[in-house]
């Protein structure tokens, strides 16, 4: 009896192309968004940068809410992968630290669009808690994935609003300084510049962290 062998499914050529389309339209946005931001932005707008018909767009894509929602999602994923590698094998405190400064500043400064349009998710959550998509999601599973790369080395128990704000303080660091050094500076003047101040800022963080 001969056996029946079962090949992996691979995508066929319509899927291809699918996914080929909704990529172009997300880079298009992207592009947008970090251009003129995403209230400004529209459909049309993002069509004309993918250089695709607005038909389309509502093929992949619901409405602008969706497709921020999704390159929000997409940006996060990016970014925890970025500073999870950057992040290493520490032996402590500092050191897991030190890795996700490292890794959000070369993640930002490679990614300078993706900055824009995280920078810009984080203030519309700010300002529109009705939105149909929940960008709230990607956020809150960026800031847990930093608290587990920094939970093996705190003292136990650790409270959870405190290891929360250290967190947010991790991600307000990198992206609070980003926010004007990226508009006047070159990357190696940012990288530079952020030095003097990365020692300080670790310091006082470990020992917040260890402060009973």
């Amino acid at each position: 009896m001969n056996e029946v062998v079962t090949q992996p499914d691979t995508p066929n050529r319509s899927q291809r192309r699918a996914t080929k389309t909704r990529n172009r339209l997300l880079k298009g946005a992207l592009s947008v968004f970090a251009e003129i931001g995403m209230d400004a932005a529209t459909i049309e707008m993002i069509t004309q940068r993918a250089d695709l018909g607005k038909g389309t767009f509502y093929r992949h894509f619901a409405d602008k809410n969706e497709i921020v929602g999704v390159l929000i999602e997409r940006c996060t994923d990016d970014l925890v992968e970025a500073i999870s590698q950057a992040a290493g094998h520490p032996k402590s405190l500092r050191e897991a630290l030190d890795g996700l400064v490292n890794g959000h500043m070369e993640f930002f400064l490679g990614h300078p669009d993706e900055y824009v349009l995280l920078f810009q998710g984080r203030m519309l959550l700010k300002l529109d808690r009705g939105l149909v998509y929940e960008l709230d999601q990607p956020y809150e599973h960026y800031l847990n994935r930093i608290e587990e790369l920094v939970r093996p080395f705190l003292p136990t128990p650790v409270d959870s609003i405190k290891i929360r704000r250290l967190a947010c303080a991790i991600a307000g660091f990198v992206s609070g300084f980003l926010s004007f050094a990226m508009i006047t500076m070159e990357p190696r003047t940012v990288r530079e510049s952020i030095e003097p101040m990365r020692g300080a800022f670790l310091g006082g963080v470990v020992g917040f962290m260890e402060r009973p």
